[in-house]
């Protein structure tokens, strides 16, 4: 096959094969369950990287340097699948797949696409040499908002048939992290329930508030490293349904805890059919954790394609708090990190859910802000 149908057609093949991996899956009909990261928070299955080139450069195993799995005839993937397991948001973690050729012949790697922004890797027309092995070193940056991310990576081989499809996943979490990893009340039995709240560095804590009112608890009050919280969402309304049950703590390291509730009064405006998205922000809540009245609390955020752009102002929705820009610098690809802050007025106290109103070039948007002023 000529190289550049080859190329065509690989590109066919990875369009076909791209899935929404990324962002959050909330579109108002029950998605399936998350799996079960591993309790350690160690990574499940990943491959060797002490070799792994900082700029992301893949790596040529050579023929006989590498162990062919028994019975293996086509080129595989070793690992095919990494669990980062929990970490903690915003951390970008880094991981090397090996595609491993089982042949006797070179196979050319045509091209391995990514199917959301927050996954690199940089490989194009690299050769697999026979019984040898090309590792593809790959990033997964998780957004500033807890819950599970995953991300995948189709890779197509010459002459134009897809390769292994690879896949990251890890579950950004607090030093308390929640089990479940949202609020599933889409079905009229979801509206009630129970929480756990689990500490992650094993630290005793206690549960203060739950959206600002007395927590529901099931297990003693009193510091432990496990509370279960108990919910109930049936007197809400389509003006008072929280869009986040926000856990409030003791917890030095997890003041605030944000869960999210799915439920069709619960979406965030982008999540409306026919909405046009001004800004991309990766992720919608900034979790200030615990702050003090009078005092700007600084966080980071990254915009999505947003290069050659430039944000102009971020209001505040709340007369309590006030929010400034206070710096944007380039990040990765065309994301922007944009620094910012949230100043509560003096004599404001407790918990609370902010909306900031992004305003730039090419629109407005909004997210929120959470935390507890103390």
């Amino acid at each position: 096959m000529p190289r550049s149908r080859a190329t065509a057609v690989a590109l066919m093949l990875l369009s076909s094969t791209l899935v929404a991996a990324c962002g959050e899956r909330d579109s108002g009909t029950a998605p399936p369950p998350p799996p079960t990261p591993p309790a350690s928070g160690t990574p499940a299955a990943t491959a060797p990287s002490t070799s792994t080139p900082d700029d992301g450069t893949p790596i040529v195993y050579p023929s006989g340097s590498v162990e062919i799995r028994p019975g293996a005839t086509t080129v595989y993937g070793d690992p095919a699948d990494v669990d980062f397991g929990v970490t903690r948001p915003g951390t970008k973690l880094r991981a090397e797949f090996r595609l491993v050729n089982p042949t006797d012949r070179p196979v050319k790697v045509l091209a391995a696409q990514p199917t959301c922004q927050c996954t690199t890797v940089n490989v194009s027309g690299e050769v697999i040499p026979p019984r040898g092995a090309l590792g593809i070193p790959a990033t997964l940056q998780v957004p500033n908002t807890t819950g599970m991310k995953q991300a995948a990576i189709n890779t197509a081989l010459e002459p134009g048939v897809a390769g292994p499809r690879l896949t990251l996943t890890a579950v950004a979490a607090y030093a308390v992290r929640t089990e479940p990893l949202y609020v599933d009340a889409l079905s009229p039995a979801g509206m009630t329930g129970e929480v756990v709240l689990e500490s992650t560095d094993g630290r005793p804590f206690r549960v203060r508030s739950v959206n600002g009112r007395p927590p529901l608890l099931r297990t003693p009050d009193a510091a432990a490293t496990r509370h279960l919280v108990g919910y109930d969402l049936t007197g809400e309304t389509p003006a008072t349904m929280p869009k986040w049950l926000l856990f409030e703590t003791d917890h030095p390291e997890a003041p605030m805890i944000e869960m999210r509730v799915r439920h069709e009064w619960s979406k965030l405006p982008h999540q409306f059919p026919g909405y046009r998205v001004s800004i991309q922000f990766d992720g919608y809540v900034a979790n200030l954790g615990a702050v003090s009245a009078g005092v700007p609390a600084v966080f980071d955020l990254q915009l999505k394609h947003f290069a050659g752009q430039r944000l102009l102002a971020i209001r505040s929705g709340d007369p309590r708090f006030t929010a400034a820009v206070v710096g944007q610098t380039p990040g990765d690809d065309d994301r922007v990190l944009i620094t910012a802050s949230v100043t509560p007025a003096d004599g404001v106290t407790g918990p609370f859910i902010v909306p900031l109103i992004f305003e730039a070039t090419t629109g407005s948007e909004q997210m929120y802000a959470i935390g507890t002023v103390r």
